[in-house]
């Protein structure tokens, strides 16, 4: 079996149900001819390059399938039935075109490839450049992430307040009043007399 595209352009005054259910239509229409489909693309709405119809703008689709070529008759007939259908191209692919598709898709690829890995390498020199202005700043990722951890609990001790002066005073004019009371309970040296110094009485 080979392959064939065909591509065919729908009244763009159709509602995206009704334009979907016409492609849907088509599907199974090839499918039930002994095609398989390979490829569908919506083109979406684009400006004709005149006037089909009194229209200016259709919608374009591109179905890829392989088949018999005895189901490229019947596929034209059901878009020359249908009144929707404004435009339609249907062609076999040759060897060459095949090859010709193989080398394309594999450098689109490659194309893809390099380029997801430019936007890797893109990603990766940003992250390098963010860290050295953090390091400039003198916030270091590691430093983040060390200060992001919850705090450590921290044990209280406690310990006696040093004494103020104030303190100080008090104790030292309790220790005053402590030696005058204790000076007060004992009697001055001149009222203390002594067996010595008192005057004998007069012996009559």
């Amino acid at each position: 079996m080979r392959q064939y595209e065909t591509t065919f352009v729908i009244d763009s005054l159709l509602k995206n149900d009704e334009i979907d259910e016409i492609v849907k239509r088509y599907e199974r229409f090839i499918s039930a001819n002994g095609g398989s489909i390979i490829e569908i693309q919506h083109w979406g709405k684009k400006r004709l390059a005149y006037e089909i119809r009194k229209r200016q703008y259709g919608y374009f689709v591109y179905i890829r399938f392989e088949g018999p070529g005895s189901v490229v008759k019947p596929l034209e007939r059901e878009f020359i039935l249908n009144e929707s259908i404004l435009r339609y191209l249907t062609i076999a692919l040759t060897k060459q075109a095949l090859k010709a598709e193989t080398v394309r898709k594999e450098k689109q690829k490659i194309a893809q490839e390099k380029e997801r890995e430019q936007k890797a390498e893109k990603k990766k020199q940003d992250t390098k450049n963010d860290s050295i202005e953090e390091i400039k700043e003198g916030t270091s990722p590691a430093e983040e992430a060390t200060s992001d951890k919850a705090p450590e609990e921290t044990k209280t001790v406690e310990i006696d307040a040093p004494k103020t002066q104030e303190d100080n005073a008090e104790i030292h004019e309790e220790a005053q009043e402590e030696v005058k009371k204790a000076e007060g309970d004992t009697p001055p040296p001149e009222e203390i007399e002594s067996d010595d110094k008192k005057e004998p009485e007069n012996e009559e």
